[in-house]
């Protein structure tokens, strides 16, 4: 079930959110204030909009890169379970040779 919502200020706005764990929920929301606020200060003659689209990229590289590594990790599994099931074929078939 959904929180009712929770207020958060990000980037000097407030806005009521929603979530099931509202802890997760302000981290998110501090996370994105954070990073917006940071972005202000590297560049501080830019438009709200352009730190807002700026902290999106910056999120999506984020998330790209972690995804990737994710992919990357996953097929690595996959090869090596492939890998320990072809072992395990072999030795079954030597097992069966050898009766």
């Amino acid at each position: 079930m959904k929180n009712a919502g929770i207020k958060k200020i990000i980037f000097n706005s407030e806005y009521n959110l929603q979530g099931d764990n509202p802890a997760e929920v302000d981290r998110l929301a501090s996370y994105v204030d954070n990073l917006m606020q940071r972005i202000n200060y590297e560049s501080p003659n830019q438009s709200g909009e352009t730190i807002a689209v700026v902290s999106a990229l910056n999120i999506a590289e984020s998330f790209f890169k972690e995804k990737n590594f994710r992919d990357e990790l996953e097929s690595n599994y996959s090869e090596f379970i492939n890998d320990c099931n072809n072992h395990i074929d072999e030795v079954c078939r030597q097992i069966d040779q050898s009766l």
